[in-house]
């Protein structure tokens, strides 16, 4: 008997015991964690920057007398071309438009026979570089496919170095129009990597020729590849939290 009321009283704890217990509130688990949202890289701000390629440009000398006083003929000079550049970007979207303005600077010479013209040497010469325009972009994220297009200006010099003494005419500045198009990519925040082709076209001009005195038209056109390596300022202020 006396066993039995153990065994009774032992099961009855055991009984409230569990009861108890399926009354206590379930412990909720530990939220996840969130992580924040990546940044996606801003075009938009201010930047400069410094480029060097190579450049190739074509000069069609034609006589413009009547009867012709020579045959048309090239001279095409090529080489190292460098300098700087710097602009602005805004950024709506994926879309990129700017500003942006480049000087640079080429000693670019280019000698040959003047045409039917025995014992004459003529040589064009050209050494500086120059344009400003708008620039018209897709952005993927740290990625920039742009084109661009605007004013050029330069200044070349015309001459026959030989026979000696040498003598010059047509210097002066010349204006003309570009297009290209290029690729840029943000290797930081700050720094942006790239490369640009650019076409220039200077027109038709037309000068007194020496030592012969006959009238010539002179037209230019250029070709230029770069690379470029351009600080943004703004740095990492110029990121944007990206949406998805």
């Amino acid at each position: 008997m006396r066993k039995l009321l153990l065994a009774t009283a032992a099961g009855a704890a055991l009984l409230s015991g569990s009861a108890f217990a399926a009354d206590l509130p379930v412990r909720s688990s530990a939220p996840a964690f969130a992580a924040p949202a990546p940044l996606a890289f801003s075009w938009s701000g201010f930047y400069v920057g410094a480029n060097a390629g190579y450049a190739w440009n074509s000069s069609r000398w034609t006589s413009t007398s009547v009867p012709a006083a020579f045959t048309p003929f090239n001279n095409d000079g090529q080489g190292f071309i460098g300098g700087v550049h710097a602009g602005y970007n805004w950024q709506m979207n994926q879309i990129v438009f700017g500003l942006e303005g480049t000087i640079d600077w080429l000693d670019q010479r280019a000698s040959g026979q003047c045409s039917n013209a025995v014992g004459f040497v003529c040589r064009t010469s050209q050494s500086w570089l120059a344009d400003i325009g708008g620039r018209l972009g897709f952005a993927a994220d740290r990625a920039l496919i742009y084109a661009t297009g605007g004013v050029a200006f330069t200044e070349y010099k015309f001459s026959n170095p030989i026979p000696a003494p040498a003598t010059s005419w047509g210097a002066g500045s010349r204006t003309g129009w570009f297009l290209g198009a290029g690729i840029d990519f943000a290797v930081t925040n700050d720094w942006i990597a790239g490369v640009e082709y650019k076409h220039y076209d200077f027109g038709s001009a037309s000068s007194q020729s020496n030592p012969v005195g006959t009238p010539v038209r002179f037209r230019q056109t250029e070709d230029v590849i770069k690379a470029r390596l351009s600080y943004k300022f703004g740095g990492p202020a110029g990121a944007v939290v990206a949406k998805y």
